[in-house]
């Protein structure tokens, strides 16, 4: 997920559902990769520019099955 149009250098802080993402993850920048998705995997993804913790962008994440 990218946070918004954020340049890549850019340091963010990642939250699910208001809380901090326990998912394993790799972060890269304004980007958040996500290492395994499954159904539990979904929320509302907001990010937040570091250091003043202003809120850049939200990502309603939705895993289904066909």
């Amino acid at each position: 997920m990218q946070c918004g149009s954020l340049d890549n250098d850019a340091s963010v802080t990642w939250k699910v559902n208001g809380t901090d993402v326990k998912a394993r993850r790799r972060e890269e920048g304004p980007r958040l990769i996500l290492m395994e998705v499954n159904m539990s995997s979904n929320g509302l993804y907001s990010c937040f520019q570091n250091p003043d913790g202003q809120r850049r962008d939200q990502i309603n994440l939705r895993v289904g099955r066909k």
